[in-house]
């Protein structure tokens, strides 16, 4: 299925600095065309490593583990497997309520459920943290990292997947199309020494496991990651939209040109471009001319350096702030949302 409804479209990356869920809807709803629940990253619950671990055999929230020693721990994980059993392999979808978004964990999902229930947006996005950020983040109670225990890897792919598939389906409820972002700020540290044994194709197991499943019930996935990695795993992968920090990584994206052109080549591939800054220093002072200009430079050198024309490459394209607004102040966030919905209506214009 063709998305052609994609082209030039504005979203966002998911947090925000209020905690007022209400307020943000509002402002999202406003400013962007593909609205995305808000993350309230102020929240402790609502921060990147804590967020989507609700039910996760063994996680314990203070500090910050799996405790593989805990006397429930063994038939947590018997009843996880149970479940995810039931739900992929059996197709009882209903059992999906057990990883549902809480309210103590996500404020914003089911207010924005509602506020947007009868507003016929034609997409709708949400976000979860990606398999290898979660798997490098969280230890065990002896502080091994979970990305080189094969079992707890394997724990954590299948806990976000199911995770991603009950936030996608209850967004179908109010969107007949729904993405889902991997959010991957992890992978920024992939070939670094800490985690110079995890391999190319471990990382491309990983999402793809999620990208698949999220696909076969109609859910496209994006990976996002505001940072420079090797890009050439996320281009092989089997992820649909691939958002970056163009405002600052640009020139590390188009190295990997031979993997680019093969991207935006394919079939239902999108480059989501973080053309407004979210650095706070730069963004209160940036303004909509030099936004526009740092982007047309980069599209010029893109289609030159790829040999495709501009056309090609913004059919393919959207735009998002360069990374997420939780650490910004509000107004600052406010000023974001507003370039980026001005960058957006200068690109319309041609």
């Amino acid at each position: 299925m063709e998305y052609p409804f994609f082209s030039l479209k504005t979203t966002h990356i998911g947090s925000f600095p209020f905690e007022d869920p209400e307020k943000v809807i509002d402002l999202v709803l406003d400013f962007v065309d593909i609205p995305a629940w808000p993350q309230l990253s102020k929240l402790k619950n609502e921060s990147m490593i804590i967020q989507f671990n609700e039910g996760l055999p063994g996680f314990e929230r203070e500090k910050e583990i799996i405790n593989t020693t805990s006397s429930n721990f063994e038939e947590e994980l018997i009843r996880f497997y149970e479940l995810y059993f039931e739900i992929i392999e059996r197709k009882n979808l209903d059992l999906l309520k057990n990883f549902s978004l809480s309210e103590n964990y996500a404020k914003g999902f089911k207010t924005f459920l509602k506020k947007i229930q009868n507003l016929n947006f034609p997409a709708v996005k949400g976000q979860i943290t990606g398999p290898f950020t979660l798997a490098t983040a969280l230890k065990t109670e002896n502080k091994e990292i979970l990305i080189f225990r094969e079992d707890l890897k394997d724990l954590i792919t299948k806990f976000l997947t199911l995770k991603a598939l009950s936030q996608g389906l209850e967004l179908k409820k109010v969107s007949p199309t729904v993405i889902i972002f991997l959010d991957e700020p992890g992978l920024s540290g992939f070939g670094s020494s800490s985690f110079i044994t995890v391999s190319k194709d471990t990382i491309l197991s990983i999402l793809n496991e999620i990208i698949e499943i999220l696909a076969s019930l109609g859910i496209i996935a994006g990976i996002h990651i505001c940072a420079n990695t090797s890009w050439d795993i996320i281009l092989e992968s089997k992820v649909n939209i691939i958002s970056f920090d163009s405002f600052n990584f640009y020139d590390k994206l188009i190295i990997y040109k031979n993997f680019l052109k093969n991207f935006l080549k394919g079939e239902n591939k999108y480059l989501a471009w973080g053309v407004i800054p979210t650095n706070s220093e730069i963004l209160e002072n940036i303004s909509l001319e030099e936004v526009i200009y740092k982007f047309k430079f980069q599209l010029n050198d893109l289609c030159s350096t790829l040999n495709i024309s501009e056309d090609e490459v913004l059919r393919k394209s959207f735009f998002t702030p360069s990374c997420g607004l939780g650490s910004l102040s509000e107004s600052l966030s406010i000023k974001a949302l507003e370039l980026l919905k001005n960058f957006k209506n200068f690109i319309m214009k041609g």
